[in-house]
Parts: structure tokens; C-alpha cells; sequence
């Protein structure tokens, strides 16, 4: 059983980590403290909603919430939520999906038990073959979708795992008749093979009487001898209050995101205080935990902890650069004057003028 130090120092070494990891997986953009809290609350909804067996509801949530902030163990349960909906192939590739990147993060326990539910899920899945006329496969442009999402031509004619239902499947080219047909794919190894027969061309319909043949430009004749049109003047420069204007309603608003910003310090500021007395009650006593529960609350801590720092950095910094837009603002009745201070003593800007 892995150990882990009960404490709210832990993001320092769990940043370590990320920083190492980040060298052998795909970058991605960091999500913002909001976004973070986001995640979490669609992430703690999903629990419950599985708890109480609407894992229907729960699986939408779970993947929002992964999308907005990825983790492993929102993976784990998101394949968990996909096979007790019955959807076997998308539950084996999530499995299959958080093995990979629980051996990359070190993670081997994680790794062990996601490999073990996609092995108990592989011999029940249900495949699909796509199979396609070679005249097809030469079309400029042909596409070829299953329930609405575009299929590889590198895959025509390999069994793909699906999920069980219906499917719809469409290949189209331009030019040429879209063909659709569907199947419906029953539970535990069911095999279906679909043959996507050469497309028909369209004829194209001849011109209408009166209208020009298609490529033909239309429009009135140049006339000779016609003035050239007149040149729209340059707008005007915008007075200096319609700026002052603008500058202070950027400052209002960089000012409100950073109450915000603050807000949502203080959020994840008391989260993180809560998950790590509920830790305690699980990991009583010495500096380390054994309760898998304690491990996870103390992580979920640590985590909440790097957010209300990043929060109150951020939201901070917005609330002083909003001010300082709004003070600087010119006036319509106003002179602002920035200009060097150099003297025995200082060295600097001065800043002046009159304002109403």
C-alpha cells in the first residue's frame, strides 16, 4: 500500500511530480482556479448520482468534468459509469485509457486494477466491421460516419469494439448520393459487418432559362465613362472622454474578475481545511497514512490548497490592475501628463494633470 505524508505541504512535492511527468505525456493547458472548481463540483455530483444508482446522469457530468480538468482517478470512475450503463466499449477503452496513464505517473496500484476490469470486459465486446468499395476509397473527400462521428480510413474493414444499440452509418462524397443504412448490435460478443456499396454520381441540373451557365460572373456592365466612386473619409479619432470611458470600464471589469478570483480563494482556502480534518479522522495518529480514504482526502486537500493559492495570486493582481486602469483614465475635461523625474535625488515618472 502506497504511503503518503498527511500534510498541506504536500503540493510542492505533488508539483515535483507533474513537472516530471509532464516530460513523457502530451502538454496541456493548465485549467484556471475556476474551472477547477467547476470540475470538482460536476465531479462530486457524479458520486452521488452513483451512489444512488442514476449512473445514466452521472457519466455526462463525470466527462465534463474531465474534459475541464483531467485526472486519473475521474477516469476510473467514468469507466466504472460507462459499464454500469451497459456502453462495454467505451467502459474498455477508459480502462484501458487510465492504465496508461497511471503507469506513466507511477502509479502501479491504479494501473493493476484498470487493467484487470478491461481484461474482464474484453471477451464481452460487441464489434463492428465497416467494409468499403475500392471505387469509394479513391472519391476526393469521402467520409464515411458511424452515429455521427467520422471513421478512419486506416480502420475500413478492421472489428472495432462498440457499444451495444443502434448505429447509423452514413458515407457520403461530394457529387454522389449519401448512402445510410443501420444496425443494432446486441450484448456479449456480437459481431456485426457492414458493406458500403460505390456511391452514385449526381447529375447535375441544367441551368434555369435566363440564368448564366455555373462559373459565369454576374452583374452590371461597366459603363464608360462613369465617375469613380467617392472615398469614404477615415473616421475620426475618438475624443479622449470616449477613452477614458473604455479604460475605466476595462478596470471595472479586470477589477470584478478579480473579486472573483478572491472568492474563489477563499473557496477551495476552506475545502481544503475541511477535507484535511476529515483525513485526520481516518488517519489517526504518526505521520502517515494507511486508510485509503485518508490518502484520498489528504490529496483532495492538497489539491484544493494549490487552488486558493493560485485563486488569491491571480484575483489579487486583477483587483489592484483594475484600479489602477480606472484612476488613470483621462477625462473629458481632464489632462494627464506622464512624463520622466530625474533630479539629485530620484529617479522616475511623474504623473499630472487636472481632473474633474
Amino acid at each position: 500500500m502506497r504511503r503518503h505524508q498527511r500534510s498541506l505541504a504536500t503540493p510542492v512535492a505533488l508539483g515535483l511530480c507533474a513537472a516530471l511527468i509532464s516530460g513523457a505525456l502530451p502538454a496541456r493547458a493548465e485549467p484556471s482556479a475556476a474551472e477547477k472548481a467547476v470540475a470538482e463540483a460536476l465531479f462530486d455530483a457524479a458520486l452521488d448520482l452513483m451512489r444512488q444508482g442514476r449512473s445514466a446522469d452521472a457519466c455526462p457530468k463525470l466527462e465534463e468534468s474531465h474534459r475541464i480538468d483531467p485526472g486519473i482517478g475521474t477516469l476510473l470512475y467514468l469507466a466504472e459509469c460507462y459499464e454500469n450503463t451497459g456502453r462495454t466499449a467505451s467502459a474498455w477503452a477508459t480502462f484501458r485509457q487510465a492504465m496508461s496513464e497511471s503507469r506513466a505517473a507511477g502509479q502501479a496500484e491504479r494501473a493493476r486494477k484498470a487493467q484487470a476490469r478491461a481484461a474482464r470486459l474484453e471477451p464481452t465486446l460487441s464489434k463492428l466491421s465497416i467494409r468499403v468499395a475500392p471505387e469509394n476509397v479513391s472519391l476526393p473527400e469521402f467520409t464515411v460516419r458511424s452515429s455521427g462521428k467520422v471513421v478512419e480510413r486506416a480502420v475500413f474493414g478492421i472489428a472495432i469494439p462498440v457499444d451495444p444499440g443502434e448505429i447509423a452509418i452514413e458515407a457520403s462524397a461530394p457529387g454522389h448520393e449519401t448512402w445510410r443504412t443501420t444496425v443494432k448490435l446486441g450484448k456479449n460478443k456480437a459481431v456485426a459487418n457492414v458493406d458500403v456499396p460505390p456511391l452514385e454520381r449526381l447529375e447535375a441540373p441544367p441551368p434555369a432559362p435566363g440564368e448564366p451557365p455555373p462559373g459565369e460572373a454576374v452583374g452590371p456592365a461597366p459603363t464608360r465613362g462613369a465617375p469613380a466612386p467617392t472615398p469614404t473619409p477615415a473616421p475620426a479619432p475618438a475624443p479622449a472622454g470616449s477613452r477614458g470611458d473604455t479604460m475605466r470600464t476595462i478596470g471595472l471589469v479586470v477589477g470584478g474578475a478579480g473579486i472573483v478570483g478572491l472568492g474563489v480563494g477563499t473557496f477551495f482556502g476552506v475545502k481544503a481545511l475541511s477535507k484535511n480534518g476529515d483525513a485526520e479522522g481516518y488517519c489517526k495518529g504518526g505521520s502517515t497514512c494507511e486508510d485509503p480514504r485518508g490518502v484520498t482526502l489528504t490529496e483532495e486537500a492538497s489539491s484544493a490548497a494549490t487552488a486558493s493559492n493560485i485563486a488569491f495570486g491571480v484575483g489579487a493582481a486583477a483587483v489592484v490592475g483594475g484600479a489602477v486602469l480606472y484612476l488613470v483614465a483621462p477625462r473629458s475635461s481632464s489632462g494627464v501628463q506622464v512624463g520622466p523625474l530625474v533630479d539629485a535625488r530620484n529617479v522616475g515618472l511623474r504623473v499630472g494633470g487636472t481632473f474633474e
